[in-house]
């Protein structure tokens, strides 16, 4: 018996001992990276030692190749939006070609900043021989970068004088900045509808703008002593200048021409090739007045736009619509109207440029008080046809007022030489949107200096006439 329980006992020793190596090779760690069979331990060892090794050696080249297109990208889009010099435009369809070609697409004006939008959006072009910008209307001098970047900014709203005058609430003129964010925030086929409609009063009332611009020229006097011996230094400069155009104008076209589209955009009406400007007085009345009864007063503090322009149509034809019916015609936000707006459903809706000609945005700054003064006595005592005012409506040049305000439009219904006063219809009562506010609404009459200061105050600077 002891035999054989020895025996048994070798047996199952000897059986343990056997079983040894496997469960220790069963218990032996595996590679953190492998989580194949026990067994197979030819991938754990091939596997990391492939994977570091390619992954520093392909992320660090290619990430530097990801990144340099994507840096290049945005820089190249806003330099395309940047103000193109154009060829002066001899032809409707010229006008065209070149507002829908030189619009920034929709792309390139969410890349851009505020400095490229504001340059994008305030474009100039030359028609026939006048300078039209959007939004500015009709200027003597091209506009620089400093100076478009100067116009956005929020004008000065009082005098040294004048700490004491409290500011109140905006009345309805659309600020520059926010003309352009408007146009900034329109689909790429939207805005060139806008600019177009646009460029069309101005391109209808070319003649009207050479004209004043002549008129101009001709009366306004030198503001320093320095100017008389500039003027023709300058007029020298600027005739080889123009001669050296279509020279400049292949180079330009051949270059920028591939990479536009065409023109998809066409006028909503037929536009008249040879637009009509009434014939330049010999001499005005010594005082005028026209539109008598028909002041109204704006019925929302942004709605300036819709009541100035209320007041015009209802003169017109003797029906007074409504401020939002005209406030929706107008395109007026609470933001306020713009001015091209105001011109143009002046031209569209009324009759007034069959005694004016057509209505067009003018720039003053280039003018001085006593040539506005003579404009409006020409528009009022000759054509006998309302000025669209558009003014900073401030306390030092509206004495009624209890407090200022913002960009503003008014009526220009009148004018008397001998007191070298512009009447006007005030739209906007202080009163009705400001118990400690006076009455300030109807007709006034104000004096030319000042007007034309006023108008200097906004940061547009021009009419509508």
């Amino acid at each position: 018996m002891l035999t054989a329980a020895r025996g048994a006992t070798l047996i199952l020793l000897g059986a343990l001992l056997a079983q040894a190596p496997l469960t220790a090779q069963a218990y032996q760690p595996r590679e953190p990276e492998y989580s194949g069979p026990s067994g197979a331990t030819a991938p754990p060892t091939s596997t990391p030692t492939s994977a570091p090794t390619s992954a520093p050696t392909v992320e660090p080249t290619m990430t530097p190749t990801a990144a340099t297109p994507t840096a290049t990208t945005p820089t190249a889009g806003p330099t395309a939006n940047l103000p193109v010099d154009e060829p002066a435009a001899r032809s409707w369809s010229e006008v065209v070609k070149q507002v829908t070609e030189t619009s920034p697409g929709d792309l390139q004006v969410r890349s851009a900043d505020k400095t490229e939008q504001t340059e994008s959006m305030l474009r100039c072009f030359k028609l026939d021989t006048e300078n039209y910008c959007l939004g500015l209307g009709f200027v003597d001098k091209l506009p620089t970068g400093a100076q478009l970047q100067s116009l956005v900014s929020s004008p000065t709203l009082r005098a040294a004088d004048e700490a004491g005058v409290e500011q109140d609430i905006p009345t309805g003129d659309l600020t520059p900045a926010d003309f352009v964010a408007q146009r900034a925030a329109m689909p790429k086929s939207t805005r060139v509808a806008a600019e177009l409609d646009e460029m069309q009063a101005a391109w209808n009332g070319r003649e009207k703008a050479r004209e004043l611009r002549e008129l101009v020229a001709a009366q306004t006097p030198p503001v320093n002593p320095e100017t008389p011996s500039d003027e023709p230094t300058t007029q020298a400069t600027a005739t080889p200048t123009s001669t050296a155009t279509p020279t400049a104008t292949p180079t330009a076209t051949a270059t920028v021409v591939p990479t536009r589209t065409a023109p998809t955009v066409a006028p909503s009406k037929p536009v008249p090739s040879a637009p009509q400007t009434p014939a330049a007085p010999v001499k005005t009345p010594a005082s005028a007045y026209i539109m008598k009864g028909f002041q109204t007063s704006q019925e929302k503090g942004y709605w300036c736009g819709p009541a100035t322009f209320q007041s015009i149509d209802w003169a017109d034809d003797n029906q007074k619509d409504t401020q939002a019916s005209w406030a929706k015609d107008l395109g007026s936000t609470t933001g306020g109207t713009a001015i091209s707006a105001m011109v143009k459903q002046t031209n569209v809706k009324t009759a007034w440029p069959k005694s004016a000609g057509t209505y067009v945005v003018q720039n003053v700054s280039d003018w001085n008080a006593q040539t506005f003064f003579t404009v409006h006595q020409k528009h009022l005592g000759v054509y006998k046809a309302p000025v669209i005012e558009h003014v900073q409506l401030l306390k030092r040049y509206f004495p009624y007022l209890a407090f200022n305000h913002s960009g503003h439009y008014q009526v220009g219904r009148g004018y008397d030489k001998a007191n070298g006063t512009i009447a006007i219809f005030e739209v906007f009562n202080e009163r009705r949107f400001n118990s400690r506010g006076n009455v300030t609404d109807g007709p006034r009459n104000i004096p030319a200096s000042a007007l034309f200061n006023a108008t200097l105050a906004n940061s547009f600077q021009n009419i509508g006439l």
